[in-house]
């Protein structure tokens, strides 16, 4: 692939790869911790039950708003970590609520939904990593396993497109529908700078490997014809020297 084809809007397509890498880790690193933090507040350091006192203590406006804007495109598989509070509503009023919460040591006090949320966003974390890391190493490998799993979760939100989130009671419906719309054609375009970058990569790998390279002297000797050895047979010569005279006898008489 020539430079030029390497370049998206004047950008360099790595630059690009880069940027994209980084928005994507440090929405997942956001959500992870946050996700941790909002889990710990409602059960008291997990160690206690959660009731409508624990809720109220994770009450921030502010919040949701920079959380959505910030996985617009770059979220894993569970976006939106700030909406178990509307969970833990729907929990919790399917509980008799006693007026001391239950504490006891052990991580009993913390539903299954939030440990596979936890869990899925932590495994999003490490492929986000992986795949960082083969942009500065120039890897088209990870990146494959990165862009799969992408539109995986692409087909996924496509599905659930009719799908309301739990902020529909912040934001108005034209919002809400906005906010999604956005966030699936951000993703789109993520994904088809990924791919095109991975395609570059891969060809100039098959390029690399295609070059011919001298063999090593191993290689010379074992891909040797073999041969039977060979002696060389030498003629006898026999030096005649023609000055030299045969002796006469001589006859005295």
């Amino acid at each position: 692939m020539t430079p030029k084809e390497n370049r998206c809007c004047g950008i360099s397509l790595r630059s690009l790869c880069f940027l994209i890498g980084y928005m994507h880790l440090v929405s997942s690193i956001v959500d992870v911790v946050c996700h941790l933090l909002t889990v710990a507040i409602v059960t008291n350091g997990f160690q206690c039950d959660v009731n409508n006192e624990s809720l109220q203590a994770i009450s921030f406006p502010w919040l949701e708003p920079v959380l959505i804007v910030l996985n617009l495109g770059t979220h894993g598989f569970y976006p939106y970590p700030r909406v178990l509070r509307n969970q833990y509503h729907i929990y919790v009023e399917q509980m008799s609520i006693t007026a001391e919460p239950r504490c006891y040591p052990g991580m009993l006090h913390i539903y299954l939904i939030d440990l596979l949320n936890f869990l899925i966003n932590v495994i999003w974390l490490r492929i986000v990593m992986s795949y960082v890391g083969a942009v500065h190493k120039k890897n088209p490998e990870p990146m494959r396993m990165f862009f799969s799993l992408s539109v995986v979760k692409l087909v996924m939100q496509a599905m659930y497109f009719g799908y309301q989130p739990f902020f529909y009671d912040v934001y108005s419906i034209e919002t809400v529908w906005f906010l999604k719309l956005s966030d699936i054609l951000i993703a789109i375009t993520f994904l088809i700078i990924v791919q095109k970058y991975t395609k570059a990569l891969r060809m100039e790998k098959a390029v690399e490997q295609n070059i011919e390279k001298p063999p090593s002297y191993i290689e010379c000797l074992i891909n040797a014809p073999i041969r039977p050895p060979s002696y060389e047979v030498k003629d006898e010569v026999v030096v005649v020297d023609e000055e030299k005279k045969p002796i006469e006898n001589v006859v005295r008489t």
